[in-house]
């Protein structure tokens, strides 16, 4: 079967670690099976704002990241999520064209309760703050 557009779908919806990707007006357009399982969120999140995954309060840190990665200042983001008791490493990124324009943002999210358990022996630990319950919760994709 040559290489085309439905196999690369099926390439992201099947990986082993959650993918979300925007596009250049920062609208979801992947949402893959593993990061809706991750985040306990339904997979309609296709189409709608990525400020949709985010409580309101988020809002202004979310926006800065994001216009950060587009303008070039900041190359990419990692770190720590604790979201409903789950930890995971989350690494955020742009892609970029030949000549440097920003095409789109995507966002890899790790299960990282091994990695956060072996630092917990062998360094100081400091859980991230739990997040998506209560005033941390996600929004629903439909405003």
């Amino acid at each position: 079967m040559p290489f085309n557009l439905d196999v690369l779908r099926l390439l992201v919806e099947n990986l082993n670690v959650g993918i979300c990707v925007l596009d250049k007006n920062d609208r979801i357009v992947i949402f893959n099976r593993k990061v809706a399982e991750q985040l306990q969120q339904d997979k309609d999140r296709v189409n709608s704002s990525i400020l949709r995954c985010h409580p309101e309060r988020a809002e202004p840190g979310v926006l800065k990241m994001i216009g950060e990665l587009k303008s070039g200042k900041l190359e990419k983001y990692e770190g720590w999520v604790h979201f409903i008791g789950r930890i995971f490493y989350e690494y955020i990124y742009a892609i970029r064209d030949g000549v440097g324009n920003h095409m789109a943002t995507v966002m890899e999210l790790h299960d990282a309760a091994e990695r956060a358990e072996y630092l917990k022996i062998s360094e100081d630990w400091k859980p991230p703050p739990e997040h998506g319950r209560g005033e941390s919760s996600p929004r629903s994709p439909i405003p």
